[in-house]
């Protein structure tokens, strides 16, 4: 489930690279592989260590801006992290992290609008996974990093329900 997001987001970062010129002598493909990949396992990540602000964010299905919290909270990390991945100057990658992190957010929280008006509703689904789940949220986003939980099922349906 987890790579069907990181797909869905790299489509979705397809092209933003033309605006950087250090980037433009890299494939822009691995660029937004590459980038996917960290913005969403960053913020996983940082779910992970029980900050679930980016988490929430990403599925609070209303818009988010280069200059919410979320990005704020999120910029650092996955700047470091373009940075040493890509090999490209700190400012090349902090505007590729604040250019990517709005798109990724608000590309999640489309989806969760989209289901809500199709009758899923996520807040319930997540409300739900606390009630029954002894650790909630915490253990459905550590399910899946490949931790075993009661909740793997769960977190999966309600991601199937956003990606299709």
């Amino acid at each position: 489930m987890l790579e069907q997001l990181i797909q869905l987001a790299q489509g979705k970062l397809d092209g933003i690279t033309r605006n950087i010129p250090e980037l433009n002598d890299l494939d822009s493909k691995q660029v937004s592989d590459v980038t996917s990949q960290t913005v969403v396992n960053t913020i996983l990540q940082l779910a992970k260590k029980g900050n679930f602000h980016s988490l929430r964010e990403m599925l609070s299905g209303l818009d988010t801006h280069q200059n919410s919290e979320a990005v704020q909270q999120l910029e650092m990390p996955v700047t470091n992290q373009l940075q040493n991945k890509l090999n490209i100057s700190d400012q090349s990658a902090k505007q590729l992290a604040l250019m990517a992190l709005p798109i990724i957010l608000n590309m999640m929280n489309k989806k969760v609008n989209k289901a809500q008006n199709s009758g899923f509703d996520v807040n319930n689904a997540l409300n739900s996974l606390n009630a029954n789940g002894g650790g909630g949220m915490l253990n459905a986003v550590l399910s899946l990093f490949g931790g075993s939980s009661g909740n793997t099922r769960a977190i999966n349906n309600i991601l199937k329900n956003l990606i299709k």
